[in-house]
């Protein structure tokens, strides 16, 4: 294994940077979340959990697959010596992003008529303002990997803005100005401030008129970015949906807990992530240059990499979850098995490597959107119908199922279709 590490200095290098970087970004995340929690009362945070699940699946589906996208076109533009083709590429995404964002800010007044979980009006335009900016940073995070830029493109959301929200969410608990909706607004403002910063100080995330390549045109684009925004959206929708069910068929509070529990079973997920940011560019050229053993080599070995940190949490996880949510508050204390159940799927979905990243650059994303249609359909069944029957544990094993049906499933499809194992199973 050693040998394998200093045989491929860059790439391991990237590895840990980013891992760093996530890692920092997830650590930050659980704060963000437990100060969010301890400056709210408990069904205050339920609302809240339930509205930043909404904006996070919102986000999902402003996004157009284009994160995905311009993963799979800018390094192949880029090699090819055709920025202004990538700015071309910027340019339209903002456009779609922009109109997709003014059609859901028009739901509003059917979405606040759900009388069990309604926001009010302000709540949901404040909702819908971070879902378009959370697709923007995904999109320009992406962007500015495939040209290579890692620390730039990764600090200022996953770092820097993390940082603000929580100091806004400690300086404002218990007073009484403090709100879900006052949360929103700062959320909302200081990452529009930092996407804005990013977007000037970085080249390859700036917009601007160009043609575009034949490949990229309105026809063969719009195939391939539904193919993609269809997945995306298949793949965000179980733990976001789960959240909302909870506050459905249990009460606001339950879906606080539960949301709180999702979010801190989440840090395991901060590792394939990490994996998953570096081996994206490569995807695309290695299969170009039908390098497949290549590409098994590095998918595994990012996976192995990504797999020792990500056990020894699950150990935390495992011999003191009640402690660990007991951070959130008092009232979190008995979500141990709750977060243990979350913490195994999301487990699994490490070692079996990265899956859709992989099916997408391959061009095979169709057949992952099945996988991933067919899972979440029997999972939505298995929320409603345990969440009944065994109420937040049934809901929790049923999102720990899901994660573990459609990786297991692509991982045979790669290996089958594609000959390659990209994962540590």
């Amino acid at each position: 294994m050693l040998a394998r590490i200093r045989a491929q200095p860059v790439l391991v290098g990237r590895t840990v940077l980013v891992l760093l970087i996530k890692l920092g970004a997830a650590a930050l995340s659980y704060v963000m979340f437990v100060a969010i929690a301890r400056s709210l009362d408990a069904g205050a945070f339920g609302v809240f959990g339930v509205a930043f699940s909404t904006a996070t699946l919102g986000a999902v589906v402003i996004g157009f697959g284009q994160k995905a996208y311009i993963l799979r076109r800018a390094p192949v533009l880029l090699a090819a010596h055709k920025p202004a083709a990538v700015a071309a590429l910027n340019l339209r995404a903002l456009v779609v992003f922009a109109v997709l964002t003014l059609a859901m800010a028009g739901l509003g007044p059917l979405v606040t008529t759900i009388d069990a979980i309604a926001p009010s009006t302000s709540l949901w335009l404040w909702v819908t303002g971070a879902a378009g900016l959370f697709a923007l940073a995904d999109y320009q995070q992406s962007a500015a990997r495939s040209a290579g830029v890692f620390f730039r493109a990764l600090t200022p959301r996953d770092i820097i803005w993390r940082m603000m929200v929580i100091a806004f969410a400690a300086a404002g608990a218990g007073a009484p100005w403090m709100s879900v909706n006052n949360l929103f607004a700062a959320l909302v403002v200081s990452l529009a401030g930092l996407l804005l910063l990013q977007l000037a100080l970085l080249t390859p995330l700036q917009p601007r008129f160009a043609p575009l390549e034949a490949e990229d045109r309105n026809r063969a684009w719009l195939a391939a970015s539904s193919g993609l925004w269809g997945v995306a959206i298949v793949q965000a929708l179980i733990p976001n949906l789960s959240v909302l069910a909870a506050g459905l068929i249990l009460d606001v509070d339950t879906a606080g807990r539960f949301f709180a529990a999702l979010r801190t079973a989440m840090l395991l997920q901060i590792f394939q992530m990490a994996a998953n940011l570096v081996i994206a560019p490569s995807i695309s050229r290695l299969k170009a240059e039908n390098e497949l053993g290549r590409l098994q080599k590095e998918s595994r070995l990012i996976t192995l990499l990504a797999a020792f940190p990500l056990f020894a949490l699950l150990l935390v996880f495992a011999l003191a979850g009640g402690w660990v949510m007991s951070i959130f508050g008092a009232g979190h204390a008995d979500s141990g098995p709750i977060l243990l159940i979350l913490a195994l799927g999301f487990a699994v979905n490490a070692l079996c490597g990265p899956t859709a990243q992989m099916m997408e650059s391959l061009h095979d994303e169709r057949m992952l959107f099945v996988i991933l249609t067919a899972s979440a359909l029997l999972s939505t069944l298995l929320i409603f119908s345990l969440g009944h029957a065994f109420g937040v544990i049934g809901v929790a094993t049923a999102v720990s199922l899901h994660s573990v049906f459609w990786n297991l499933a692509a991982y045979i499809r790669i290996w089958r279709r594609h000959g390659i194992r990209v994962g540590m199973i």
